[in-house]
């Protein structure tokens, strides 16, 4: 991805995940990763976004194991593996482990 073009990119990208390709293996590798992700709604005026939080891997603005949260993302892999907002892809690790209770939702 460059940051000359990334409304062609972004749109090349989503384009290939529509037909399901996914991220190259370099693509992935070097992508940051998110661990101990959680996703959230956010509002923004009269619109909506989901966003990921979680901690950084191999980020380049970011140490290692430090909080994140994604721009919006533009899209979420149905598998979880990874999301692409508008300038960069992040691949998925391990999902937070928010359990809910063999009850239902505690009370």
């Amino acid at each position: 991805m460059s940051n000359t073009g990334w409304k062609e990119d972004l749109a090349r990208d989503l384009e290939s995940y529509a037909i399901g390709e996914e991220p190259s293996a370099f693509e992935q590798l070097r992508a940051p990763t998110i661990e101990n992700w959680t996703t959230e709604v956010r509002r923004v005026g009269k619109e909506f976004k989901l966003v990921v939080k979680g901690q950084a891997r191999k980020h380049p603005d970011y140490d290692d194991g430090e909080d994140i949260c994604t721009a919006a993302a533009f899209w979420f892999d149905r598998k979880e593996r990874f999301v692409r907002t508008a300038h960069r892809l992040y691949m998925l690790g391990e999902q937070r482990g928010d359990e809910i209770p063999i009850d239902g939702i505690g009370a």
